[in-house]
């Protein structure tokens, strides 16, 4: 591991860890990639979306303090190739977020700066070798909003990876 992500993960830590009240969150994500020029206008990507199109799902893990909290996401969305090999494209990164009315205000608007790779695989392990077809590693920063409702919250944000 490189060591200026140690560093970073560690830092993270300590600023989250160093709340006194921590919540452990868990959620279901499903997040659109816009960059590949697929969708060049928003009213086709807000219909690849509707109809499920391109989306990857994926698991949420956070450990919340009162205004910051550390994060992990998996994404992955399975498709047939244009050759009929069944691929998965993969996205695993690592945030840190802060939460400006705290992390469980009702209303909450909340920026994130984080690390992660994105990967391209066969499912089939016969074709997959040692390594994934295709991985690059990259560091995102967004913005988002979200609604606490108990138990249940309802979050949307917009991201951008940086290679």
């Amino acid at each position: 591991m490189n060591k200026k992500l140690l560093i970073l993960v560690f830092l993270a830590l300590f600023c989250t860890f160093g709340a006194s009240a921590l919540n452990l969150t868990l959620g279901l994500n499903g997040a659109l990639y816009m960059d590949d020029g697929e969708y060049a206008t928003w009213d086709e990507r807000f219909d690849a979306f509707q109809k499920g199109e391109g989306i990857y799902y994926g698991l949420l893990l956070e450990l919340l303090g009162e205004n910051t909290g550390l994060g992990f996401n998996y994404y992955a969305s399975i498709y047939e190739s244009e050759w009929g090999a069944e691929m998965i494209d993969m996205d695993v990164n690592l945030h840190l977020s802060y939460h400006l009315f705290g992390s469980t205000a009702f209303v909450d608007p909340f920026g994130e700066l984080g690390v992660g790779l994105i990967a391209k695989d066969y499912t089939d392990e016969e074709l997959q070798g040692d390594y994934p077809v295709t991985a690059t590693n990259y560091w995102h920063a967004g913005l988002g909003l979200g609604l606490n409702l108990g138990g249940l919250g309802l979050f949307g944000k917009f991201i951008y990876h940086f290679d």
